[in-house]
């Protein structure tokens, strides 16, 4: 029996060893797994900052450019801004002047467009002073002519009348008038 406790003590001896090497290991893997985690942890950390610190300068280099981009943008905007107004206030004055020569020239062209009218219905005397002198002269002969005429034709129906008497007519008789009408006949003619 004593070989049977003895083999019972080296059989638990040898449970005990591997109970505590299972020990060990998961103390050993525990350990480990502590360390690869605060290194991990670590590089992590480390891995992290560094991401934190790439992002900060790009986001930096995109803030300038950004702003550079937006600046250009304005001005070049408000370069075209101000050619536009420009060329806005140019084709604003040109309309003005269109407006206005427009106007002009339908005054005009409705004048002349009367004038032509009228010219075409009346008989309008030309104004060439060539032959204005002779025309005067012309007229001048005429109206000297016709004033002859006049003072000869005016002359004549005065030696007539008096030589040619012309037969006065009698009037109309007048038909009786009731007694009342010839009393006031009578009235009238007494006064």
């Amino acid at each position: 029996m004593a070989d049977v406790k003895n083999a019972i003590d080296k059989t638990e001896e040898l449970a005990r060893k591997i109970w505590l090497a299972g020990l060990g290991a998961y103390g050993q893997g525990f350990n480990n797994i502590q360390g690869g985690y605060d290194k991990m942890s670590d590089k992590t950390r480390h891995f992290f900052d560094g991401l934190v610190e790439q992002g900060t300068k790009i986001e930096a280099e995109a803030k300038s450019t950004i702003g550079k981009v937006e600046a250009e943008a304005k001005s070049t905007i408000d370069k075209a801004g101000e050619k536009i107004k420009a060329q806005g206030e140019k084709l604003k004055e040109q309309g003005k002047t269109i407006r206005k020569e427009g106007v002009n020239l339908n005054v005009s062209a409705r004048v002349e467009e009367i004038r032509e009218k009228v010219a075409s219905k009346i008989s309008m005397p030309s104004f060439s002073t060539s032959s204005n002198d002779e025309k005067l002269a012309e007229l001048n002969t005429k109206l000297e002519s016709l004033i002859e005429e006049v003072a000869k034709l005016s002359a004549t129906p005065k030696a007539s009348e008096e030589k040619v008497e012309t037969p006065k007519k009698k009037a109309p008789a007048r038909k009786p008038a009731a007694k009342k009408d010839q009393e006031t006949t009578k009235d009238q003619d007494a006064a």
